[in-house]
């Protein structure tokens, strides 16, 4: 089992995120995961402007761009931010009961979402 730093932990549940949002949805049916990600996304737009936060919206497997966001994380304190720690595990969790074989997607494993769960404690 991988332990995940902070960082690493809001980049699975962001990256999961991003690629939950591929899902096909036939019907409109609300998806509690995306509205999350979104409000993570404008609080870290709108509170950490250096941070990519949409650098994930396409290829969000892509271990450059997973890096790129975990360096503007740790660089801008937005690592350290209890709210940004505390809308990554929401996000985390909301994949995991929504759609957690998003995670695979993204290169990571099962646990990993799981443990990104957990990070503001």
């Amino acid at each position: 089992m991988t332990v995940l730093n902070p960082a690493d932990a809001i980049v699975v549940a962001m990256a999961s995120a991003a690629a939950a949002r591929f899902r096909p949805n036939a019907y409109s049916e609300q998806r509690p995961e995306e509205d999350a990600y979104m409000a993570l996304q404008r609080y870290l737009t709108d509170h950490y402007p250096s941070v990519p936060a949409d650098i994930l919206d396409i290829g969000p497997g892509s271990a450059e761009r997973k890096a790129a966001l975990k360096t503007a994380l740790q660089q801008s304190g937005a690592v350290d931010d209890p709210l940004v720690r505390q809308g990554a595990a929401h996000v985390a969790r909301l994949v995991a009961a929504e759609d957690p074989d998003a995670v695979t997607a993204v290169f990571a494993q099962p646990d990993d979402l799981h443990q990104a769960t957990l990070i503001t404690q």
